[in-house]
């Protein structure tokens, strides 16, 4: 064999050398790449498996969510509900305080641009609420403080209606007294013009009634004793209407009542009882 026919089966087991090296590490890499994909594949597939649980978890969410913007979107047509009664309800109140005028129709307009917005809608019926809280007390303490000025009023008209009567009631004394006390200045001076025998002591000036009589044994009882002043030897003057009946001296003086007896000689007829008695004085 030839040099050159050696150097080709040389060369030829070289290649086949190199190509069953290649070949067999194209297998290798083959079957890497086969696993490698398998892998791959399982990975995504993995991958995909977690995106549709995300997916439907995410799907689940939107549909919480719709649900919470339903609810929220009703809760925020209530709480526009809400605050068009409070709106109202503070409208009618803050006319009642002319000074809070102000205050309420920029509360009003506030509501009014806030009701689009959920929390700002809730910090605005919060605010309302204390103003309404706000005005009931200020309402509260404003109809208490005019009750008790209204109290006071009253119970100083009936303070007054009570004096006035009372004053009413004296006046009406005084002037019975000074009727009365006319009327028996006058009877005395009819006595004392009519008797001008009688004597006058300086006994106080009295008057009092008969009340009982024995004119056979001449004894008398008269309604006025000690706790009167009334001593022992006091004259009285004994009148029915205007007609003199007798003068009678006290003979026995008690706290409540003497007894006397008439003098014959002054005497123009029978003591009865309820007869008016007074001193000539």
């Amino acid at each position: 064999m030839s040099t050159v026919a050696k150097i080709l089966v040389v060369l030829n087991l070289l290649l086949a050398g190199y190509f069953l090296s290649s070949a067999s590490t194209y297998l290798a890499k083959q079957e890497e790449f086969k696993t490698a994909l398998t892998n791959e594949k399982k990975a995504h597939q993995d991958t995909r498996d977690e995106k549709d649980g995300e997916i439907a978890s995410l799907r689940g969410r939107v549909q919480n969510v719709g649900t919470d913007l339903t609810k929220a979107q009703q809760e925020s047509a209530t709480l526009r509900a809400e605050n068009t009664r409070l709106s109202a309800e503070n409208t009618q109140m803050r006319e009642a305080w002319n000074q809070l005028s102000a205050s309420a129709t920029k509360s009003a307009n506030s509501v009014e641009q806030l009701t689009n917005s959920l929390s700002a809608a809730n910090a605005m019926i919060s605010s309302l609420q204390a103003d309404s809280n706000q005005l009931r007390e200020n309402l509260r303490a404003a109809t208490e403080d005019r009750d008790a000025k209204v109290a006071q009023v009253n119970a100083l008209q009936q303070q007054l209606t009570n004096e006035t009567e009372s004053r009413k009631g004296l006046e009406g004394q005084l002037a019975d007294q000074r009727d009365q006390n006319q009327r028996l200045a006058f009877e005395i001076a009819y006595f004392k013009a009519k008797f001008p025998g009688l004597v006058a002591s300086n006994q106080p000036a009295q008057t009092g009634r008969i009340l009982a009589s024995d004119n056979d044994a001449n004894v008398c009882v008269i309604s006025l004793g000690e706790e009167d002043g009334v001593q022992a030897g006091f004259q009285y003057i004994v009148s029915r209407g205007s007609e003199y009946i007798a003068t009678i001296q006290v003979t026995d003086v008690q706290a409540k009542q003497s007894a006397g007896r008439a003098i014959k000689a002054l005497s123009k007829g029978a003591i009865n009882r309820g007869d008016k008695v007074m001193n000539g004085n």
